[in-house]
């Protein structure tokens, strides 16, 4: 089995833990696995055994010539880094000259670039000149807000990965690599608390980055406006730049009792409490730069705890929910946002624990991360 590099921005990210439960599932596939990054943090992650993080310092001169730039490869990454506009050709050959040089220290095999923004750019670089193949999987951001020489990156790549439909229709449309559908998988054995009796009470859980995207400015005025029908409690777990702006609004609209903000929580308290809740509210939008949510993890971590999942019907998401596991309304509609969650709230409560099973179902059989992971080790070897 190859060895297979991750490159990726920073390292951990909070945010990002579809990072760590792709590397594991690599690791339990067979591979070799090893973390290359630009800045590491001190969060805690729960990476298997084995798996080393190095991180790619500012280059040198030095580095050049350490990888030793001038031979063979040198034209094919001349001439790669001389397609990017957004970067300059020698921060391209500086940054990819100190990546292929970790490469070849630790004889890694096959690259695989986590967002498409910068640092893919290098990456490609990188690969030219170790001479391995690359690979590439874009999110959301990175595609969306930040997809400066999207084109050029995936005609470089030896194949890209979609995690949704649309996106893979649009990487179709520009690339002649061929694209990849993958959705990022959920580490079943470690959300494995399940529902395990009926609730009437209605308590919702929104889990994410308190931004724009989230669509939590839609949603905090529903919960106001269904207090009318029915209580309706609302725990915010994230944190994020709208967070007083948010807490503002929920004293304003005088639901502050009815809504908590906990503030960000770590994998682990979700895996345990999720299971708690009627539902996981996701009223995800476009944000006014054009950034969105592509096939948001969160809901299927939600779904294998074995709660119903209440979202809109944008990019990956409509890939995801079914009417047997949750409902959709359209993005950026706080009329059909009410209307969803007033349908939701007259449900009984053995109909609600039944659409949770199905959750927990659907996500073993279409999202597990082992089976995931899988699918890429078949792609990398095949290379």
């Amino acid at each position: 089995m190859k060895h297979i590099a991750i490159l990726v921005p920073s390292f951990p990210i909070a945010s990002e833990t579809f990072v760590i439960t792709e590397i594991n599932a690599l690791v339990s596939a067979g591979h070799k696995v090893s973390v290359l990054t630009f800045e590491t943090h001190n969060t805690p992650n729960q990476l298997s055994a084995g798996v080393d993080v190095y991180c790619i310092a500012k280059p040198s001169i030095r580095d050049l010539l350490k990888v030793g730039i001038f031979n063979s490869r040198t034209p094919y990454a001349i001439n790669t880094a001389a397609k990017f506009n957004s970067i300059s050709t020698l921060s391209l050959l500086g940054y990819g000259a100190a990546i292929a040089q970790q490469i070849k220290m630790i004889n890694a095999e096959h690259l695989h670039c986590h967002f498409m923004h910068g640092p893919l750019a290098y990456g490609i670089v990188a690969a030219k000149l170790a001479n391995i193949t690359v690979s590439s999987i874009g999110h959301g951001h990175d595609v969306y807000v930040n997809g400066a020489d999207i084109k050029h990156k995936l005609n470089e790549c030896d194949f890209v990965v979609a995690v949704c439909k649309d996106m893979k229709s649009q990487f179709e449309r520009v690339s002649r690599t061929q694209t990849k559908l993958l959705h990022c998988g959920v580490n079943l054995n470690f959300f494995s608390n399940k529902v395990t009796a009926l609730n009437s009470d209605i308590k919702l859980i929104f889990i994410g980055r308190l931004v724009e995207k989230k669509g939590l400015q839609f949603l905090l005025p529903v919960i106001k406006r269904l207090q009318k029908h029915v209580f309706v409690s609302l725990d915010i777990v994230g944190d994020g730049p709208l967070f007083e702006e948010l807490e503002r609004l929920s004293y304003a609209l005088g639901i502050n009792r009815q809504v908590r903000f906990l503030g960000r929580k770590s994998p682990k308290w979700i895996a345990e409490n999720c299971s708690k809740y009627s539902a996981l509210v996701a009223p995800f939008c476009i944000a006014l730069n054009g950034d969105r949510d592509t096939g948001p993890l969160v809901l299927k971590e939600a779904m294998a705890c074995g709660i119903p999942v209440l979202s809109t019907r944008l990019m990956g998401v409509k890939e995801i929910v079914t009417k047997q596991v949750g409902m959709l309304c359209e993005p950026g509609d706080e009329g059909a946002l009410y209307q969803m969650l007033k349908e939701f709230c007259q449900l009984s409560p053995y109909v609600r624990y039944v659409m949770g099973e199905n959750a927990n179902q659907l996500v073993s059989r279409y999202f597990n991360a082992q089976l995931q992971a899988k699918k890429l080790s078949s792609w990398v070897q095949a290379l």
